[in-house]
């Protein structure tokens, strides 16, 4: 994967976002890109700037929870292009709220977009990336580093991922097939950005303009990086790094400083 052009690529989560930048950069480079998302017509607006750029790109719709979804998006892309190098598992929502606060029939809405979407696409997927010899990559979180309070199902589907990666990783050597997973720190949000509360209703996110905040075209430019040096893991950001570390020194003294914090601010 040193050169991506004419290299089929499958981006999930691409109408915005890190996505879309993954997308734009790829293409750029000569990929050929394959647009997924559940906004049709979100999608088809980023489809009018890519054909506007002569990309040349595929647009599938489709919901990575749903099994079925997942299945047509990787045929619809072999019946197209006729091969799959690459698979970007992007897609991913967040949810604020205590777990006792979660309405029980929401509770598993982060889990089956974050973690489900990402092994029912790279299950479909594998076959033909086994051969062309291609790659797998996981966009997680430095939530999935250390569990945050508030964010109890990102964390854990997030954590899933690293699992899902590590054994990706194993039964695949030999094989030619790379496996990555990137832990995106703090990123700039797109207007208009939101997330689950506990109600299972989309919220405009918190306003996050006081922290230092990665752009999103800089966190793109890091997982082609990635990809193109077949690099397996890395943590994105000062304040990621920093966690990263700690959680390996003393996970203890995490763990005592997030319920420090907070049981300070009274969340």
């Amino acid at each position: 994967m040193n050169r991506f052009e004419g290299k089929v690529i499958v981006i999930t989560g691409s109408s915005s976002g890190i996505g879309k930048a993954t997308a734009e950069k790829l293409a750029a480079m000569g990929a050929k890109i394959v647009l997924n998302g559940r906004d049709e017509a979100r999608l088809q607006e980023v489809s009018r700037e890519f054909q506007a750029h002569g990309y040349e790109m595929l647009v599938v719709p489709g919901n990575v929870a749903v099994l079925a979804d997942c299945k047509r998006i990787i045929d619809a892309t072999i019946a197209y292009f006729g091969r799959l190098d690459l698979l970007i598992n992007n897609a991913g929502v967040n949810m604020r709220g205590r777990l006792e606060d979660i309405r029980p029939e929401a509770l598993r809405l982060v889990m089956d977009v974050n973690y489900l979407g990402a092994l029912y696409m790279t299950r479909f997927a594998l076959p033909h990336i086994k051969t062309s010899r291609g790659g797998v990559f996981f966009i997680s979180s430095v939530a999935g580093i250390h569990g945050l309070p508030l964010h109890g199902l990102y964390s854990s589907a997030k954590m899933a991922l690293r699992a899902l990666a590590e054994s990706l990783r194993a039964e695949l050597s030999g094989t030619g097939v790379y496996v990555g997973i990137a832990y995106v720190g703090l990123t700039e949000n797109e207007p208009g950005k939101t997330i689950y509360n506990e109600h299972g209703e989309k919220v405009p996110k918190e306003n996050q303009s006081q922290l230092k905040l990665q752009p999103i075209s800089a966190v793109a430019e890091e997982i082609i990086g990635m990809i193109r040096k077949r690099t397996f893991q890395r943590t994105f950001t000062l304040l990621g790094k920093l966690n990263a570390l700690l959680n390996r020194i003393s996970p203890a003294l995490v763990q005592f400083v997030l319920t420090r914090t907070f049981q300070k601010r009274g969340w």
